[in-house]
């Protein structure tokens, strides 16, 4: 026998896929702003000449970057469960501090990218060192790895769905039960598959719209 589509399951569960996107969405948001911060105080660190900075900022990437995800959020809801957190907080933070390694080591690598030079005469100009770093350094910066850290925000999104396995009700979670109920496996993970094709789609694209970010990314593309 042939399977035979059914849409009116997914139709009919829409206010739950509508939650779970919703829930989706705030989850990827607050772990991605988390993850930014730490990845820049962490990357900017690396980048210094403090031997003790780098050797910390080091140690903090290779940590979290060789624990697979599910375990840090295992971490926050399981083994630190007397902190009381509930299931979305721990979620956010497995997240960002995860994702947080990965665009430490792009910030590192794009501050490293801009010549040293720049810093110096910034420094001449009777700028302090926070200044030139602030107003110098990481503009440039941020335009060469834009591309970088629009691949890691696409990945943060996706990987939000383990969230659903610490009972966090995002998307991932909400199809799963849909699916428990009606047994319409293919409509369901279409369905959900669509949504986050929509907002990683939105994300990177919305990221590559910084001012000479899509340059950069085709004249990588043309010199490789």
């Amino acid at each position: 026998m042939s399977y035979k589509l059914d849409w009116a399951p997914i139709w009919n569960n829409r206010d739950l896929i509508i939650e779970g996107f919703v829930t989706t969405v705030e989850l990827s948001a607050l772990g991605l702003v988390l993850a930014l911060a730490i990845g820049v105080i962490v990357g900017t660190a690396g980048s210094t000449n403090s031997r003790i900075l780098r050797s910390g900022s080091a140690a903090y990437v290779e940590l979290m970057r060789n624990t697979p995800l599910l375990v840090h959020m295992y971490i926050w809801y399981v083994a630190l469960a007397f902190l009381q957190l509930p299931p979305f907080m721990c979620a956010v933070f497995g997240l960002a501090l995860y994702s947080g390694a990965y665009v430490a080591e792009i910030v590192r690598s794009g501050i490293g990218a801009v010549p040293q030079g720049q810093r110096l005469v910034a420094l001449a100009t009777g700028l302090t060192s926070a200044q030139a770093l602030l107003l110098v350094v990481y503009p440039q910066a941020l335009r060469m790895v834009t591309p970088s850290l629009a691949s890691i925000c696409s990945q943060l999104i996706k990987d939000s769905s383990l969230a659903s396995v610490i009972t966090v009700a995002e998307l991932t979670y909400q199809a799963s039960a849909i699916e428990g109920q009606t047994f319409r496996t293919f409509e369901v993970y279409i369905t959900i598959s669509l949504l986050y094709l929509l907002m990683v789609t939105i994300v990177t694209y919305g990221l590559l719209l910084v001012p000479g970010a899509r340059d950069d990314l085709e004249q990588r593309v043309s010199d490789a």
